[in-house]
C-alpha cells in the first residue's frame, strides 16, 4: 500500500488522533521522539527514511498534512513516532531529543494548548450541528432506493465472493488545518479507475450507501480501505476504496470538494423525498453556523502553528552528522 497517498493523524473533537497505533504498525522496538523542536524531528525522521532505503528496507511514513508524525518498517521492525504534545504514544523506549524546558516554552506550549483545545471545543460543536443535519436528513430518506443503489454499485465493480473475509484498513484522505480542510486526492488517483462521486452535503444519504458496499466487499473477500471523517470517526468509513477492484467512492462535502477524470457523479437529493419549508430553513442556518464554526476551527490552528514555529526558534539545535549517525545507530542497534 502506497504510505504517501495518505494522513495519518489529524485534529478532532477528542483531541489529536493518530493512527500510528494500530496493530498493523507493531514492532519489536518502538521509539517516541521527545523534542519541542518540531524542525528537529523532521530533520530525524528524513535521515532515519534516508538510512532505511539504503538498507533497502521498505517504510510507511506517517504523514499529517504537510508533516511526518513517525516512520514505520516492518522489513527492519522498527517503528518511530513523534512523542510530543498531543502525539504522545505509550511505547516501552523512548529516545529524548531535547529535555530542556524554560519559562518561554512553557509559555507558548501553554498557548498552543489553549488554542488545541479551542479547535477542539469548536469541531465538537460541528460535530453536534452536522449530526443534527444528519437527523433531519434521515426522516426524509428512501431508504430502499439507497440500499437499491448501492447494491447497484456493488455489482458494477465486479466483484465475486471469493470465500474469505476481507480486511478493512483505515486511513483518511482529509485532515484539518489552518488552512482549510486539506485533501489527499492522490490516493483515488493511484488505486481507482473507475470513481463514484457522491455531491451529500450532509453525508446522511451517502454515509449509508458507503457502509453497505464496504460490507458487501469485506464479505465478499475483498480488502478495503476506509477512509474516516476527521469530525466523527465512530461513523465509520466517509470515502470508500477497493484496491483489487479498481473502484472508489468520494464524498463531496462543503470544505472538501473533489473532481476525477473517471467519474460519475450522484448527487444525494435524489434519495431524500421534499422537506417541509421548517426544516429547509433549518438546514439552511445550520449549514451557515457550521461554516462559521468552521473557519473558527481554522484559525486555532493557526495559533498553534505560530506557537510551533516559536517552539522550534527556542529549542532550535545544530544537530550534527555525528548525531545524527548516533541517532540512527541508537534505533538499529537497540
Amino acid at each position: 500500500m502506497k504510505s504517501d497517498c495518505f494522513y495519518y493523524g489529524t485534529y478532532t473533537p477528542e483531541g489529536f488522533y493518530s493512527l500510528t497505533q494500530k496493530t498493523e504498525f507493531a514492532a519489536q522496538k518502538t521509539f517516541a521522539l521527545k523534542s519541542y523542536s518540531d524542525s528537529l524531528k523532521q530533520t530525524l525522521f528524513s535521515s532515519l527514511k534516508t538510512e532505511l532505503e539504503k538498507r533497502g528496507y521498505s517504510y510507511t511514513d506517517f504523514r499529517a498534512d504537510d508533516r511526518s508524525i513517525g516512520i514505520f518498517s516492518g522489513d527492519a521492525s522498527l517503528r518511530v513516532i513523534d512523542g510530543t504534545y498531543e502525539n504522545t504514544a505509550y511505547d516501552t523506549e523512548i529516545f529524548l531529543a531535547d529535555s530542556i524546558v524554560t519559562k518561554e516554552h512553557k509559555k507558548y506550549l501553554e498557548q498552543r494548548e489553549e488554542a488545541v483545545q479551542r479547535a477542539q471545543r469548536f469541531l465538537a460543536a460541528c460535530r453536534c450541528i452536522n449530526n443534527d443535519m444528519i437527523r433531519l436528513e434521515t426522516a426524509d430518506m428512501d431508504i430502499l432506493k439507497i440500499n437499491r443503489y448501492a447494491t447497484y454499485l456493488w455489482t458494477s465493480t465486479g466483484g465475486t465472493l471469493k470465500g474469505s473475509v476481507g480486511t478493512e484498513y483505515k486511513r483518511f484522505v482529509t485532515c484539518f488545518t489552518a488552512d482549510g480542510v486539506e485533501l489527499n486526492m492522490e490516493a483515488f488517483d493511484t488505486y481507482c479507475d473507475r470513481i463514484t462521486l457522491i455531491c451529500d452535503r450532509t453525508g446522511a444519504c451517502s454515509g449509508r450507501i458507503v457502509d453497505r458496499v464496504r460490507r458487501y466487499a469485506l464479505s465478499a473477500g475483498y480488502d478495503v480501505i476506509s477512509c474516516l471523517c476527521p469530525l466523527n470517526i465512530v461513523r465509520g468509513a466517509e470515502h470508500l476504496i477497493i484496491p483489487e477492484l479498481r473502484y472508489g467512492i468520494f464524498v463531496c462535502k462543503y470544505f472538501h470538494k473533489g473532481d476525477f477524470k473517471n467519474c460519475r457523479k450522484v448527487y444525494s437529493s435524489r434519495f431524500l423525498v421534499s422537506s417541509d419549508t421548517q426544516t429547509k430553513n433549518r438546514m439552511d442556518f445550520s449549514i451557515k453556523a457550521y461554516k462559521r464554526l468552521m473557519r473558527e476551527v481554522f484559525s486555532s490552528l493557526e495559533i498553534v502553528n505560530l506557537c510551533d514555529e516559536e517552539l522550534n526558534r527556542l529549542s532550535a539545535e545544530d544537530f550534527s552528522v555525528s548525531d545524527t549517525r548516533e541517532f540512527l545507530e541508537n534505533l538499529f542497534s537497540s
